[in-house]
């Protein structure tokens, strides 16, 4: 074989490893539904969401009725599990329950995080106040068939002494709650 063709098959192998090593893992929701399945028994997916290209969020439900969460981060060929949480609502009055965690993602360890969980459909917007300044307006996603949520992430500590207020469609109060 000829040097000449050895080099265009060396540089046509180089565009291919190239290539499959520049391919990013899918950011379909059919592709971290399987990842689930691979690594959990017996859940069923209630939603996920996907949070930026490479963050997901999948809500679960166990076979014994348990409502998990579990935070994904995409990795080059897959997405990996980071971090898995359970929830109960049982004991919860408020219409909005919020939860704080320390970032699961790579690059986010020192951060603050927020789940917000709203249980009453008439809510539309939540808002995360202290004083005169607004922390955070949540973006509230649908979860299921009358529940919403929104993720948020933050390096500021002033969220754990924070007011939370929450608005119907029409602009109006419908509950607040201080945090501390």
């Amino acid at each position: 074989m000829s040097v000449k063709k050895r080099f265009f098959i060396g540089m046509a192998i180089a565009a291919v490893f190239s290539f499959i090593w520049l391919l990013p893992a899918q950011g379909s929701e059919a592709q971290i539904a399987n990842e689930i399945a691979k690594k959990t028994n017996g859940v069923s997916i209630d939603h996920i969401e996907m949070i930026d290209n490479h963050l997901s969020v999948a809500f679960l439900h166990t076979a014994a009725g348990e409502e998990r969460e579990l935070y994904l981060e995409r990795s080059l060929f897959s997405w990996e599990a980071k971090k898995e949480f359970a929830f109960t609502p049982e004991g919860i009055h408020d219409p909005i329950h919020l939860a704080f965690f320390n970032s699961p993602f790579t690059g986010e360890e020192e951060f603050n995080a927020v789940i917000l969980r709203v249980f009453d459909k008439e809510i539309d917007r939540v808002e995360i106040v202290k004083g005169k300044k607004t922390l955070h307006s949540f973006k509230l996603l649908t979860k299921a068939a009358d529940e919403k949520f929104g993720l948020f992430r933050t390096d500021s500590d002033e969220i754990y002494d924070a007011e939370y207020i929450a608005y119907n469609a029409e602009g109006e109060v419908v509950f607040k709650n201080k945090l501390s």
